[in-house]
């Protein structure tokens, strides 16, 4: 079952998305940039957000709307052509190349990727599948700690919605377990009005989770988790929960 990978953040004002993190509680890496043998010459300036289990990666993508949601989830694999073969039964688009650099420490090396995504209707995110390493090789230990003491991209919990019609099938390879359909009015109760979807992060501490962050931000306590209203730009809340 290979698990959740990432969940890029892709938005028009990557400073601002950043901040948002922050404000989240979340240790935001430096800027950094991707650019792809396949496409020579383009480049997408970047921060990372890294945990034990999983990461997020804020993108700056001029012309993206607002406010910034979720671009997907990707599941990591250590063989994509053997991911690609146990979902074969789904239309795939072609496969592609990432390099991320660090301008600011060019001697830190870099982390290459290869991913895919699949065409059919899973979750309400758009899915994709990527073999790289994790922990990155170039990532440095101290941006793993969070004051919030964030651990785990646990998934995400989408409301009024339900899975894709290959959610069954795609489940025999890719592990979404960590993905919830919530009914609208519970899911407003906890996030607010016009919420649509959250982020599910473990946590090892609730209090330093609580006390992490910013003030100006709502947050319902219920059940042993935290629901967190989006932090502007974003548009999706979070949910933090401590195992």
């Amino acid at each position: 079952m290979l698990p959740l990978d990432h969940i890029p953040f892709p938005g028009p004002d990557l400073a601002a998305t950043a901040v948002a993190f922050a404000a989240l509680g979340f240790n935001v890496s430096p800027r950094c940039a991707y650019t792809s043998p396949d496409e020579p010459g383009a480049r997408w300036d970047n921060h990372c957000v890294f945990l034990d289990k999983g990461w997020f990666d804020l993108l700056q993508a001029h012309g993206a709307p607002q406010p910034v949601r979720p671009g997907g989830a990707l599941f990591l694999t250590g063989d994509l052509d053997a991911a690609s073969a146990r979902l074969s039964s789904m239309r795939q688009l072609p496969p592609y190349r990432l390099i991320r650099g660090w301008d600011d420490a060019p001697g830190r090396g870099q982390e290459d990727f290869a991913m895919f995504a699949v065409r059919e209707r899973i979750s309400p995110l758009g899915l994709a599948v990527i073999q790289h390493h994790y922990p990155c090789l170039d990532a440095s230990p101290a941006w793993f700690v969070h004051p919030n003491s964030a651990k785990e991209v646990a998934g995400v919990a989408f409301a009024g919605a339900e899975p894709g019609p290959f959610a069954q099938a795609a489940a025999e390879a890719l592990d979404l377990s960590g993905f919830e359909y919530w009914e609208q009015a519970e899911f407003s109760d906890a996030f607010g009005e016009g919420v649509d979807c959250a982020v599910r992060v473990r946590v090892s501490s609730l209090a330093a989770a609580r006390a992490s962050l910013s003030p100006s931000l709502a947050v319902v306590e219920s059940k042993g988790r935290l629901h967190v209203t989006p932090p502007s730009p974003l548009g999706c809340g979070f949910l933090f929960f401590e195992s």
